[in-house]
């Protein structure tokens, strides 16, 4: 029950790497985060933890809907949290947000003070996720709610099948199935009132724009069976073959993402 076991100083040091230029490629993550936004119970919190806030770009609008809840920003990665709230004092001084580092597997909140945790494309980075459901009831208040969204296994399968052809390394870091997910959940008393999935496609001209995409956001390779040497110019080669097979007729690459969207509700 549980994704590689990716070391989370790896995750974190990744992340806080792409603090400064995560906003401007994070194109795909906002359009999850703001179709996540709409997915949100009626619901009057008084305490908001933003689990995984990354730069905190949604904690504005969490506390535009939840104008008298107190917000949390809580992310794994130290240098994340520095960006974030700095950014925040800039463009929202008048609000203020608390600010914590930790993992989400250990959430460092009292049982049952949490009203209502939102995570956008976050908790896919979890080595447990048993111990993070378990972690997210335990924290939440009665009737509370846990909104998420994340990546399943699928994610970036052109990727991943364009480096199959190429060696037997691990190019694409890995992801739960939505089997994991929900065997997770059901182990807790927490209640989906949503629980569904949505494939979404982005479209580039080069392969490289992807791949540095990923780069810049941090979402790079992770995985203790990637490849630890420079990939040779011909492997290279023989990577940008194959994905040219999936080029479409209007000349774009597609790179697929499976989303997960959930809203629990503790029991």
């Amino acid at each position: 029950m549980s994704v590689e076991q990716i070391s989370k100083s790896e995750i974190a040091k990744s992340f806080g790497h792409a603090a400064e230029k995560y906003d401007s490629v994070a194109h795909f993550q906002r359009n999850v985060g703001h179709d996540l936004l709409e997915k949100m119970p009626n619901h009057a919190p008084e305490c908001i933890v933003d689990l995984g806030c990354g730069t905190g770009y949604f904690l504005s609008s969490l506390s535009a809907m939840y104008p008298n809840a107190a917000l949390v920003g809580f992310d794994l990665s130290q240098d994340m949290i520095r960006f974030a709230r700095k950014a925040h004092e800039k463009k929202s001084p008048e609000k203020e947000v608390s600010w914590l580092v930790g993992d989400g597997e250990r959430l460092p909140f009292k049982s049952g003070s949490v009203d209502l945790i939102f995570s956008s494309l976050a908790i896919q980075w979890c080595g447990s996720l048993s111990t993070l459901f378990a972690e997210i009831q335990r924290v939440l208040s009665k009737g509370g709610v846990f909104v998420f969204s994340s990546l399943l296994d699928g994610s970036l399968a052109e990727l991943k099948a364009a480096w199959a052809q190429v060696d037997d390394n691990q190019h694409v870091n890995a992801f739960a199935c939505m089997g994991d997910y929900q065997q997770a959940i059901d182990a807790t008393q927490l209640r989906a009132a949503v629980l569904e999935v949505e494939t979404k496609v982005l479209y580039y001209q080069k392969v490289k724009e992807l791949t540095r995409e990923l780069k810049t956001l941090g979402a790079h390779n992770m995985t203790s069976q990637r490849a630890t040497h420079l990939t040779g110019k011909q492997s290279i080669k023989k990577f940008l073959s194959a994905y040219e097979t999936y080029r479409l007729a209007d000349g774009s690459l597609p790179a697929s993402y499976r989303v997960l969207y959930g809203a629990l509700v503790c029991g």
